[in-house]
């Protein structure tokens, strides 16, 4: 799973943690990435962030090109991508909400169980 995210995103605030709860239930059977997008103003609150939400998986900074790539002209946050384990999109979602969290849930689900070639 991919999730495009910034720090003055209150929708993200709300997602991360069940981000992180999902990381918790399914361990080794699902990666998730955070993928900062809030820019170089931003780059400075990410750390206390970080500690204040508990935030259990790896996060980096994507390239412009994977940014363009996946999110195109919508620059919304968050936007998550779930894929199969065999790097097959299965769900993007925009957004945070009680429908979008179990929309994902079911993605995630479904990933988990696709079956790798």
């Amino acid at each position: 799973m991919l999730d495009f995210w910034a720090t003055y995103c209150p929708p993200c605030l709300e997602g991360i943690p069940h981000l992180n709860d999902l990381q918790n239930k399914y361990g080794a059977d699902l990666q998730i990435v955070g993928l900062h997008v809030g820019g170089a103003e931003d780059e400075i609150r990410v750390p206390d962030f970080v500690r204040k939400l508990k935030i259990l998986y790896p996060l980096a900074h994507p390239e412009d090109a994977l940014s363009n790539a996946l999110m195109g002209a919508n620059n919304a946050i968050p936007q998550t991508f779930v894929f199969d384990r065999n790097g097959k999109l299965v769900k993007k979602l925009v957004g945070f909400d009680n429908f979008i969290k179990a929309d994902l849930d079911a993605a995630v689900e479904q990933s988990i169980q696709a079956k790798a070639f």
